[in-house]
């Protein structure tokens, strides 16, 4: 019975949180990208940090020769990749005239900033454009020891494991927290279970952020 009320506060907490973040986000926040070539089409969400810089994972938009990005108003438009690290699996992609207005990425990794039971959203984009947010639960902070997206040497995230309903096309969705402030960006779900997915967190976004102008791009498909 108690474990049933928790459960039932819980989600209530997170429709709250999710019905706030709805009726205040502004449009071109959150965004999907859809990526063409490598023998195929690839979809993720993503969620923009400057007027015309989104952030997404890198695993759906490395070597791809067509990059767009659709905002929650439905406009599209042609973007290109100006930083890729395939070791945080992490992206930026620069939209010339998005006009998106930026989310804030939380500064520092402190353990308090996101600590094991707090609640928030992922900001997970269909690839039709529509934003949906999901309820979250952080389970803890992990360091991930996997290889880098290019599946050629083994590296180590900081990062989250949650507790969402994750689904194709989450990757690269930003975890917010109570404050909107993302936390986290979406990478992979569990392989194990479908109730459990992986982020890194926000420390490795504004790491990927500060090496814009350095980071090489990358040709070779995943």
């Amino acid at each position: 019975m108690r474990l049933a009320l928790l459960a039932a506060v819980g989600l209530a907490l997170g429709l709250m949180l999710w019905g706030v973040l709805r009726e205040t986000t502004p449009a071109g926040s959150f965004v999907t990208v859809t990526a063409v070539g490598c023998g195929g089409r690839a979809h993720a969400s993503g969620f923009a940090v400057a007027d015309d810089l989104v952030v997404t994972a890198a695993h759906p938009v490395a070597g791809r020769r067509q990059v767009a990005v659709t905002d929650t108003g439905g406009r599209s438009r042609d973007g290109f990749v100006v930083a890729l690290d395939p070791a945080l699996d992490v992206a930026a992609v620069r939209v010339p005239g998005l006009g998106a207005e930026p989310v804030t990425v939380a500064a520092g990794d402190d353990a308090a900033l996101v600590p094991a039971g707090s609640r928030g959203v992922v900001a997970a984009m269909s690839d039709d454009g529509v934003l949906t947010f999901k309820p979250v639960e952080v389970i803890r902070r992990v360091r991930t020891n996997i290889e880098d997206v290019y599946r050629t040497v083994r590296v180590s995230r900081r990062g989250l494991e949650l507790r969402f309903d994750g689904a194709y096309g989450d990757s690269g969705a930003a975890v917010l927290n109570g404050d909107g402030a993302v936390v986290g960006m979406v990478f992979a779900t569990s392989r194990f279970r479908e109730d459990v997915g992986y982020a890194v967190r926000a420390v490795e976004v504004r790491s990927l952020l500060a090496q814009v102008a350095e980071l090489p791009l990358r040709t070779a498909c995943p």
